[in-house]
């Protein structure tokens, strides 16, 4: 006679291979998290930065205006009506000079006015209360 003895010994495979999915499935998911925290993070710099840059753009049209062209065409309007009142140049001339001036003034108008946009969104952009 024979005899046989069987053991039997169960080893819950699937158990732990679920388990290591899982744990691959958890890592990716913070590995992603980390990198949409980079991005935000860059999109954040990179719109300061956008918005610092077109405040200085602005900054720097206003103070053009404002110290050269907006004198100059000031200047050149009042030579204009000088010579106008001492009969020594057209009325057209004197016209094209003052609408010169007035197109500077108002172009000055909304340098400023976009400064001032710029600014608030600088403010804004860099997480502070604008005025």
């Amino acid at each position: 006679m024979f005899y046989q003895f069987e053991l039997d010994l169960i080893i819950p495979l699937y158990f732990f291979t679920k388990e290591k999915y899982g744990v691959e499935q958890a890592q990716r998911n913070q590995a992603a998290a980390e990198a949409g925290n980079i991005s935000n993070r860059q999109q954040i710099v990179l719109a300061v930065n956008t918005a610092y840059a077109t405040y200085e753009q602005a900054k720097s049209q206003t103070q053009f205006l404002k110290d050269r062209q907006v004198p100059q065409a000031d200047a050149a309007y009042k030579v204009g009506l000088t010579q106008y009142s001492n009969n020594g140049q057209g009325f057209n001339d004197l016209l094209t000079a003052q609408t010169q001036l007035r197109n500077l003034e108002i172009a000055l108008a909304q340098a400023e006015s976009n400064l001032l946009q710029a600014q608030a969104v600088l403010m804004v952009s860099a997480g502070k209360e604008p005025f």
